[in-house]
């Protein structure tokens, strides 16, 4: 019986980044972009470009994106619906893929998968019930067959309550209460809005007021398995406006036991909260950067690149308007001991908005849409940063790691051979689903289960990280 071997070479990245080196290169790759988000897997981009008539109506996008540019495949987009008011594509997960979710101007909620290049499968959920639902997002889980929707019903009275929903995709007809908060002194209740899933999880963090008056917020997280919320902050009274939008629970594959929480603490501080029993106390706390004052920050999204070094760019803006109004920069930040903290954008007196990250297969590229102020149409941005994958030319560490896989094809069993033991295994397949995860594994995994085709081994080791292919027959 004939056996093929796989064999790679990997390296352990950038140990020390300096700031000065740094020279921020930002560029508008077009007009009309809004609400733009990547594909967990960073293969796809959606959009949403506004129609210039009223209603609030828009179109949203769909485009590949190149991992060796970085770019996305504009010339080739691909139109998948319109929308009105807040029905924004979000990208969430379950056990058959990656998609993304949008309501149209309908009402009508759809889920978009890939399957690959530039090949879409729509998929229609209805209208679900008769809630006008506004600021939908949806869970990422790859463990489940099924996925959550959460969204917010706005109440017109000013003094009213907004309140916070979710519905599960199979069982469409249940929808489940989770929260209500009354609007704040500009009459929104946009705090309440922006509620954020942790991945691979039914976890669902979002902020509530312990007291009734203005405008002390902490945390809750809500459980899809007992439908059941759960305090997970305790920092009031010891502080005001203590937690803002974009709270966002996360994992790092450094600490796998350990569960996170990021912040913008008062609107003004960069934040990283760990899990410490019932609830998350402040672990690490950073100052912008920024020469805009008075600033507010927000929409800091962890990401972890060559398996340990963690990093998120966030969004300064003057005063304390709502993004998208006033003038505001892009930073990117270290946390975890990693001491970088740049500015991406160069563009004071502009709005700046909502930066997503591009980890390609060389670089890493943050976008973000901005426009000078007073201007009706965001452009695309996307920002060079000095964080580099697989290279060398930074100050580095390099370790040979040599793994071999076999059988390769396999059939019932995949054996791993490295130089070291194996501490964490990640199996995935080609359209972004994950199939297998371990810790503390064996290095003889058994893949009879999973369907033809080709999928990725991902393991971490003493010695560094490795990926490597397999075709299953």
């Amino acid at each position: 019986m004939l056996k093929f071997y796989s064999f790679i070479v990997l390296f352990v990245f950038v140990h020390n980044i300096h700031a000065q080196t740094f020279i921020p290169k930002d560029t508008v790759l077009g007009n009309n972009f809004f609400q733009v988000e990547f594909s967990p897997d960073m293969r796809s981009m959606v959009w949403c470009e506004q129609i210039p008539l009223p209603g609030g109506r828009a179109k949203v996008y769909y485009a590949d994106v190149d991992l060796e540019t970085g770019l996305p495949d504009l010339a080739a987009k691909k139109l998948i619906d319109t929308i009105q008011g807040q029905g924004w594509p979000y990208w969430g997960a379950d056990q058959t893929g990656i998609f993304f979710l949008i309501k149209n101007q309908y009402g009508d909620l759809k889920y978009i998968r890939r399957f690959g290049i530039n090949t879409l499968q729509f998929n229609a959920l209805g209208t679900a019930n008769n809630d006008i639902k506004s600021l939908i997002n949806v869970s990422s889980d790859t463990t489940k067959p099924y996925f959550w929707i959460n969204y917010v019903v706005l109440n017109n009275n000013a003094q009213g309550k907004d309140s916070l929903f979710a519905l599960r995709s199979d069982q469409l007809g249940v929808r489940v209460f989770i929260n209500a908060e009354r609007k704040n002194q500009s009459g929104s209740a946009y705090e309440l809005t922006f509620p954020r899933w942790m991945a691979n999880s039914d976890v669902l963090a979002y902020p509530f007021r312990p007291f009734p008056a203005q405008p002390y917020w902490d945390m809750k997280f809500w459980k899809g398995a007992n439908k059941e919320s759960t305090q997970v902050t305790n920092d009031i009274p010891n502080g005001v406006l203590n937690h803002h939008v974009d709270d966002l629970p996360f994992r790092v594959p450094q600490f796998p036991d350990d569960t996170f929480m990021f912040s913008s603490r008062g609107a003004t501080k960069l934040a990283i909260y760990k899990k410490n029993g019932t609830f998350f106390t402040q672990s690490e706390q950073y100052m912008p950067l920024s020469a805009i004052t008075p600033a507010t920050l927000t929409s800091f999204e962890p990401f972890t690149i060559n398996s340990n070094r963690t990093y998120g760019a966030y969004q300064v803006y003057s005063g304390g308007g709502i993004p998208g109004n006033t003038a505001g920069e892009i930073w990117l930040k270290g946390i975890f001991g990693e001491p970088l903290h740049v500015r991406l954008s160069q563009y004071e007196g502009d709005v700046a908005v909502d930066p997503e990250y591009v980890v390609g297969n060389k670089k890493v590229w943050v976008f973000y849409y901005g426009k000078p102020i007073g201007n009706g149409f965001f452009n695309l941005h996307r920002c060079e940063t000095p964080l580099k994958i697989g290279s060398t030319s930074t100050i580095a560490q390099v370790m040979d790691l040599s793994v071999v896989i076999f059988p390769n094809p396999v059939n019932d069993f995949l054996q791993i051979q490295t130089d070291g033991p194996v501490h964490f295994i990640q199996i995935g397949s080609m359209d972004g689903r994950f199939v297998y995860e371990g810790h503390n594994t064996s290095e003889i995994i058994d893949v009879s289960a999973l369907k033809s085709g080709v999928y990725w081994v991902r393991g971490e080791t003493d010695r560094g990280p490795f990926i490597v292919r397999f075709f299953k027959l």
